[in-house]
């Protein structure tokens, strides 16, 4: 009973494998995702149509067929054609701003925030702003008569 359990175990993990194994071969699309088309720029080689584009799609059939991997197709591309022609950069060298810019300038933008909040808040814990230390301020007579003189004066111009 053991030797058939086994038996039928090891035909399920052949019949896994050999059924698997067309998943994990390299495809053209694969490989033309990650390419620009160099006659259309900013197109992407997988939605690309044009005769140039079939060169290229040609090119990595036979590379393919040679059994070069994905990076050894790309690296043969990107001598002919510099690293824009790939669909994304490699994360090296000045391109590294493009990945790191966004965290950068978003932790930046927290501190300023961060920053001018507590400021506001400190104001408000001092007592506010001039408005309200000017109406505080204590008048004494003689302004306080003059003020009504000036707006009678006023008033009586009207």
């Amino acid at each position: 009973m053991k030797a058939g359990r086994a038996f039928l175990l090891a035909a399920v993990v052949a019949a896994a494998v050999g059924a698997g194994a067309p998943a994990w071969a390299l495809t053209e699309t694969e490989v033309s995702e990650s390419l620009i088309c160099y006659a259309c720029p900013g197109e992407p080689l997988s939605i690309d149509r044009c005769s140039c584009g079939d060169q290229m799609r040609a090119v990595i059939r036979r590379m393919l067929a040679e059994g070069k991997d994905k990076d050894e197709i790309l690296a043969y591309f990107t001598a002919q054609f510099g690293e824009e022609i790939l669909t994304i950069p490699p994360k090296r060298g000045f391109n590294l701003v493009a990945y790191a810019g966004p965290f950068v300038g978003l932790a930046f933008g927290a501190v300023v925030a961060v920053l001018v909040v507590r400021r506001w808040s400190a104001a408000g814990a001092r007592g506010g702003s001039k408005e309200t230390d000017r109406a505080e301020l204590p008048v004494d007579d003689a302004v306080r008569r003059r003020i009504e003189r000036e707006l009678s004066n006023l008033d009586a111009e009207e």
